[in-house]
Order: C-alpha cells, then sequence, then structure tokens
C-alpha cells in the first residue's frame, strides 16, 4: 500500500481542517444566490464583543441547519421577506452564551459603550454621543445638538419600547443581550440599540431634578443597560404636546419617538419595536431584509397591497402575481401621491404621471410595518372615531395597523412631531404614522411576513375571513376579525396566530423554538414568557 509522506500528510491534513473551519465559520453568511432576502458584506461581517476577548459572541458561533418542517406552516405571508427559509438559526447558539453564569459578570458590560466603539469603525461619532442622557436633556432647537449629531448618513436607531416595572427575568435578559450583539456588534455598528422608559409616575421632574432621573435610572433599568436608556413619563409628554389630550402610552405610542427623533439627529431612520417581539432569525439581517422589501415597492397599487392579507397559495406563491391582481382590480383609481383632506398642508412633491408604473420603486420607505394598513372608516373599530384636529372630523382619510412596531423615518415622525405641537392634531397609536403618511404623499409599506395560524384552514376559507373589505381595503371591511371592536371580540383566525397584538400563538411557537425545534425566520408577537 502507498502512504503520502509524513510532511505532505500533515499539510493535506492541515489543509482539510482548514476547509472545515473556514465553511463552519462561513455558515453565517451563506445564502442561495439570487434570493429576496439580505446577505452580510465583508463590511458588514466583522464582529464587536460585548468584552474585548469574549469570541461567544461572534457570529461565527450561531448555528444553521437546513429547516425540517416542525411547526405549523404560515398560511399567510411572504416566506423570503425576513430571511432564507430554508435555512433556520438554532436557538441554542443564539441564547446560551447570554445566560447568567458566574463566569460572566454581566453588571461589568455597558452596552451602550459597546455599541458606540463597535460604530466607530465605520462612523466618525461626535463625543456627544457618550452622553446620551445630555443630549436628551438639551433644546430640540440646539446649535450644539444639530451640529455635532447630524451627518454619518445611514445609521439606523433601534427603540426598545419599555416601562419602570418591567420584570427582567434571565429569559429575558438572555434574549436582550442577543438581540442587541446580533443588531449592532456583529454587523459593524451601523444599528444602534436604545431603552425608551416610561416612568409611571408622572410627578417626577424628569427634565428638571438630575438626582430624581438618576433615581429612576437605577431603580428601573439593569446596571449594563443604564447607558442606553432614555427616560419619559407623561409629564414630559405633556410638555412637549400641550395641544393634545392623551399622553398615555396605549393612545400615544409615537409621541417619545417622535421626541427622540428630534434629539437624536444622526438617526434617519428608527425602528420602534417592543420587548415582546422576538425573532427566530438574526435580528440585523431580518431587518435589512425587511428594508430591501420595502425598497423594492413601485409606488402604484401599493397602498391597495398594504391593505389586504397576501396569501401565497392563491397566487401560485408568487407575490408578482399578487401585485398583478391588485393592478388589475383597482386600475388607475388607487391612492396616488397624497390624499387631500381640508385644512391639511402636504409636505411631499407632485407625483408623476401615472404612466410611470415603476415610480417609487428604489425609494427608502418612510414608514414599514408589518400588519395590512387598512381604512378605519366603516370597521366598527373601537378607535374608529379617535380623529382629533382635523378640518374633515370623522371624514378625514385615513389608515390604522394594529401592533405599534414600524420603522419611520425622521421625517415622517417630525411631520407628526409638528402637526401635534403646532395644530392639535392627532390619532391614537395604531392610525398616527399611517394617517400622516397617507396625507403626505409618503412611501409606506406592509411587509408581508409569514404569519402561522394554528388552526386547519383552507387558503380560500381563510381569505373570505380575512379580506373580506372593499377594493381599497380588502382587509377593513365592517367588523374585521383582526380589530377588537365596539362591540369587542369577534370570531376569527387569530388567536393562536404567531403574530397579532394578544393571543397565545407566538408563544407557542417560540417556546418551541427555544426548545430546540426548526423554525424558519418568523417575527413573533406577543411572546410574554418570564
Amino acid at each position: 500500500m502507498y502512504y503520502l509522506p509524513a510532511t505532505r500528510r500533515f499539510i493535506l491534513g492541515t489543509a482539510v481542517t482548514l476547509l472545515i473551519f473556514t465553511l463552519l465559520a462561513y455558515r453565517i453568511s451563506f445564502r442561495p444566490s439570487g434570493s429576496l432576502f439580505w446577505t452580510p458584506s465583508a463590511v458588514t461581517a466583522h464582529t464587536c464583543r460585548a468584552w474585548p476577548d469574549w469570541q461567544d459572541s461572534d457570529a461565527e458561533h450561531l448555528s444553521y441547519e437546513k429547516c425540517r418542517g416542525t411547526i405549523d406552516p404560515p398560511m399567510i405571508g411572504h416566506p423570503q421577506v425576513l430571511g432564507d427559509p430554508g435555512w433556520c438559526l438554532l436557538a441554542a447558539s443564539r441564547l446560551g452564551q447570554y445566560q447568567s453564569s458566574p463566569s460572566r459578570n454581566w453588571s461589568a458590560v455597558r452596552w451602550g459603550q459597546a455599541q458606540r466603539r463597535c460604530a466607530t469603525r465605520e462612523f466618525k461619532l461626535s463625543s456627544l454621543e457618550n452622553e446620551i442622557r445630555r443630549v436628551w436633556h438639551l433644546p430640540a432647537s440646539s446649535e450644539e445638538a444639530r451640529t455635532s449629531l447630524q451627518g454619518n448618513k445611514g445609521r439606523i436607531a433601534v427603540v426598545l419600547r419599555t416601562w419602570d416595572n418591567y420584570e427582567y427575568t434571565e429569559k429575558r435578559l438572555a434574549w436582550l443581550r442577543a438581540l442587541i450583539a446580533e443588531v449592532s456588534l456583529q454587523r459593524a455598528g451601523r444599528y444602534q440599540v436604545f431603552l425608551l422608559v416610561n416612568i409611571k409616575n408622572r410627578d417626577i421632574r424628569l427634565e428638571e431634578d438630575e438626582n430624581a432621573y438618576e433615581t429612576a435610572l437605577r431603580e428601573s433599568v439593569p446596571e449594563e443597560f443604564q447607558d442606553m436608556a432614555i427616560l419619559f413619563n407623561e409629564r414630559t409628554l405633556k410638555a412637549w404636546y400641550p395641544l393634545v389630550e392623551e399622553h398615555g402610552a396605549q393612545d400615544q405610542m409615537y409621541q417619545a419617538l417622535q421626541i427622540f427623533s428630534q434629539k437624536f439627529k444622526q438617526f434617519d431612520y428608527i425602528w420602534q419595536l417592543e420587548m415582546d417581539l422576538r425573532f427566530t432569525s438574526h435580528v440585523h439581517d431580518t431587518l435589512e431584509s425587511v428594508t430591501s422589501f420595502a425598497r423594492d415597492q413601485h409606488r402604484r397599487g401599493l397602498w391597495e397591497r398594504n391593505g389586504r392579507f397576501y396569501i401565497p397559495r392563491l397566487y401560485d406563491d408568487s407575490y408578482e402575481n399578487f401585485s398583478a391582481t391588485v393592478d388589475a382590480e383597482m386600475g388607475d383609481t388607487g391612492v396616488w401621491g397624497s390624499v387631500f383632506t381640508s385644512d391639511f398642508i402636504s409636505q411631499e412633491r407632485q407625483p408623476p404621471p401615472r404612466a410611470k408604473q415603476d415610480w417609487g420603486a428604489g425609494d427608502e420607505a418612510d414608514l414599514i410595518s408589518f400588519m395590512p394598513m387598512i381604512d378605519p372608516i366603516g370597521t366598527n373599530w373601537i378607535y374608529e372615531d379617535g380623529v382629533h384636529g382635523f378640518g374633515d372630523g370623522l371624514g378625514t382619510p385615513r389608515r390604522v395597523a394594529i401592533v405599534s412596531i414600524t420603522r419611520s423615518s425622521r421625517r415622517l415622525l417630525q411631520l407628526v412631531d409638528e402637526a401635534q405641537r403646532e395644530r392639535g392634531q392627532w390619532l391614537v397609536s395604531e392610525a398616527t404614522l399611517e394617517t400622516f403618511a397617507l396625507l403626505h404623499g409618503l412611501k409606506a409599506v406592509t411587509v408581508p411576513h409569514p404569519i402561522s395560524l394554528g388552526k386547519d384552514i383552507t387558503a380560500e376559507e381563510l381569505d373570505a375571513e380575512i379580506n373580506k373589505g372593499p377594493p381599497h381595503s380588502k382587509a377593513g371591511g365592517k367588523n374585521p376579525s383582526m380589530l377588537y371592536t365596539k362591540e369587542g371580540w369577534l370570531p376569527g383566525p387569530w388567536w393562536e396566530a404567531s403574530y397579532w397584538f394578544t393571543g397565545n400563538g407566538a408563544e407557542n411557537v417560540w417556546r418551541a423554538y427555544t426548545d430546540g425545534e426548526h423554525v424558519p425566520p418568523m417575527l413573533l408577537h406577543p411572546v410574554k414568557e418570564k
């Protein structure tokens, strides 16, 4: 038998070992070519760390496996808008290293500092960014903030909405650490995560009393997250928006975000996420895939596509067929540019002629949402009559999307800020950004992400149940089951859905995922795990 010389065997063995290591490390960025979803580039693939020598949080430690169908397959939504549905990111490889243990002193970590350190590799940051509390308390007209913070185009904020008595359990802490690592540290720091903390005691003078602010911060936020946390209360919001009658979180979820956009001018786009949202795929890559989908959408028929659920089986699993169907139904009658209402001046330029059918394709969306944006008029929604300060009153053209998890442009947030501060024009949270985008003629996109329902129903039956409204608002109409109506809950398929504003479906999918089951890229809400 012939043997290779020892030196050659060593070289060959070393080469094979290196090849295997390279393939394993490359799994994080492997995606089939020609796909819809976003893939990491050489620039975004480098990793920063919570501790300089701690490699466990590197992206190379994430494990993907070919998905095996173990959960109820989603009936709603495009399977690829969140990422490659053929590859499942294993929960253990994401969450295990972020659990509390004697070998890790999490209280020594400063997640805000770590994110800013990471961002300096690609961006020139102002020293003012290290003082987020000072930025928060500077006047909106501050010349220092304007000159120091503007610039570095392309940076994006991720704002997590929380409150002072939120319970930071071990599972929730592990998820929060993983989210920050995935969206910021593992992808070059282009995204920066903040906690926007609602202090429920409206009498605390957070703006004037520094000691009261510091005390509330220490009592409300774990030490490791305090340098990325910003506090506000209803007193803060009332001072900014005295013409608005309501400042509670349920009805005015965006007021604090509007103030954030005025103070932190370095971010052109802001994601608002909730603490009970979970991703089964890499957070940064998912948000980039969503953004890419929204960017690619043309404006013809967009509001009408936004207004209905996409059920792939009815369109041969083709979103292009779905778009063509909507276009055939609407023709030239759909929304094109801004929608008129009395005593309201649109800030967007005039749209091109309708013959330009690719208008808007390639443009960033001013608003991205994850549920249909429907016309609330005639729905019997409990907040249908909640329109204030508009000249046409209840006849004001509007849109609403339940679950206030969105990406908004600073431009849109500033337009809402101006309307509320100067004219007292406001709606409840779920209708705020959607309506102002409609009236100003801005690009808004509902991303048709995969939603499982946990029930046995045909595509035709489902369509008849959730797309029964008029052509411009198919998911709306009279008494849509996804809304809470003036008569209360209505029968529908939503109680076991993986994405809604209540129910058990999201929690069940997340539990299966963290127990080791393969789950393709999905957004899950609400997950109330303790």
